[in-house]
């Protein structure tokens, strides 16, 4: 039978594993290094990311199945990297029973019966052969003349003869001019029915059903692990292998913690220290800051940005972020609460101001740096609407902007499994750290 009379198993729906639209995607981009652009460019497709690479459509219904490198690719890809075992025959007569039948005369069997003057208890009992049969003859033409694909249609001597003369292309005559004595059905399970027959033992249809079951049976721990993990392999194959979003992520998240823990202690140092006399006031207007919602100030922060030739890069992301007013009245009011005394013995000893701010309070203020710290941490990481106005371009996305365009092309399954990983890092940072976080909401209230 002809490649297109084969599809691979698994390529996923929202209630069967996506391993093999996965292995195929896996296969594909490595064949190009990865380069979208170039898969792209090669394969004649316009992929708008690496998580949207799946398999053309390759079904019983449809137009004529027109070869093109992409096709090509699949088919290489079922005969050099798929397991035999991996493969299913495309099944007219299966499609045929279930969907078409019912969609065309509705789900009682009674009105084809009715019609054939016939007896079958359901659909599944209806024979779907190769040329035109005595029972159901406008239902079978229906479906081979307009909804099978033309590639698993042959010509007879007539029909041939009959399309010469109409002028037509094959697949023009057979959705426009064909006869039912023009075509005949030429698929795995037509030929597979008639193949028994010669040999003497009738069948109805190729027995998938005995055959999944069988198969089921001796893999049943693969199939388990299977339907387990394939959610979660779908999503962390699109952060490890697709594009840099734990790269650039990771570098952010390090960016903003340091920042923070440098500009905002420096700021309620210099408040707290030096008590200027506008104290009061830029407090206030560090709290009014709090009040404003992200949104009031994501265009001038845009427009700025533009301004400087800083987008899609880090400082784009990290520079407006870098002070809060909320951790700069938070730490100004810590650093009030440590001992005078310290800094005036320190000054006696000849320590500078930096010393003093090092040594003395960013070292008494660890509790609270950690909780300053842990929401930096946390803004990063979550940070999505902001990296994705700042930063357009792929190669900047961030883990909760490749997740977001992610969940535009998967089932909500995948999706599930891509909000427990992408929470996995904040509840680790908050189980491990709840004695710092403790101590940094404690402390402060005991000084």
């Amino acid at each position: 039978m002809p490649e297109l009379s084969w599809s691979a198993a698994f390529l996923g729906t929202s209630r069967l594993p996506q391993k093999n639209r996965l292995a195929f995607s896996r296969w594909l981009l490595t064949r190009f290094d990865h380069d979208l652009a170039r898969l792209n460019t090669a394969m004649e497709t316009q992929f708008a990311s690496t998580s949207a690479v799946t398999p053309p459509l390759v079904g019983m219904g449809g137009s004529l199945l027109v070869s093109s490198p992409l096709v090509e690719a699949y088919f290489t890809f079922l005969r050099e990297a798929l397991p035999p075992a991996e493969r299913i025959p495309l099944n007219a007569g299966g499609y045929y029973r279930s969907a078409f039948l019912p969609r065309v005369l509705g789900a009682n069997i009674e009105v084809f019966n009715k019609k054939y003057g016939t007896t079958f208890r359901s659909y599944s009992e209806i024979p779907f052969t190769s040329n035109v049969p005595v029972t159901g003859a406008d239902e079978w033409f229906l479906f081979t003349s307009k909804i099978l694909r033309p590639n698993f249609v042959e010509l007879t001597d007539d029909g041939l003869a009959n399309c010469n003369r109409s002028g037509l292309k094959r697949e023009e005559f057979i959705r426009l001019r064909s006869r039912p004595a023009d075509l005949r059905v030429r698929t795995v399970d037509v030929a597979f029915v008639e193949w028994a027959e010669a040999r003497g033992t009738p069948v109805f249809e190729i027995p998938q059903k005995e055959i999944d079951a069988r198969d089921f049976l001796s893999r049943r721990g693969q199939i388990k692990r299977t339907f387990l993990t394939q959610n979660y392999a779908v999503v962390i194959d699109e952060l490890l292998v697709h594009g840099g979003a734990i790269k650039n992520t990771a570098i952010l998240v390090l960016l903003a913690v340091a920042g923070t823990l440098l500009v905002n202690p420096l700021a309620a140092y210099a408040l707290s220290r030096y008590r200027p006399r506008l104290t009061y006031q830029v407090l206030l207007f560090c709290l009014v800051t709090v009040a404003l919602p992200a949104e009031v100030t994501m265009i001038p922060i845009f427009l700025q940005l533009k301004t400087l030739g800083l987008l899609n890069t880090f400082g784009a992301l990290v520079l407006p972020t870098l002070a809060n007013g909320f951790s700069i009245f938070l730490l100004k009011g810590f650093f009030d609460s440590l001992p005078r005394e310290l800094y005036e013995a320190a000054e006696l000893d000849g320590a500078g101001e930096w010393t003093m701010f090092w040594q003395i309070t960013m070292n008494l203020s660890r509790p609270i740096l950690a909780v300053l710290a842990l929401g930096a941490f946390v803004g990063a990481y979550g940070m999505f609407m902001y990296a994705l106005i700042l930063c357009p371009d792929p190669r900047m996305w961030t883990i909760m902007v490749y997740l977001f365009q992610l969940m535009q092309s998967v089932d909500t399954p995948v999706l599930y499994a891509a909000l427990i990983l992408s929470a996995l890092p904040t509840t680790l940072v908050f189980v491990f750290c709840q004695n710092i976080i403790l101590r940094g909401i404690v402390v402060p209230s005991e000084k």
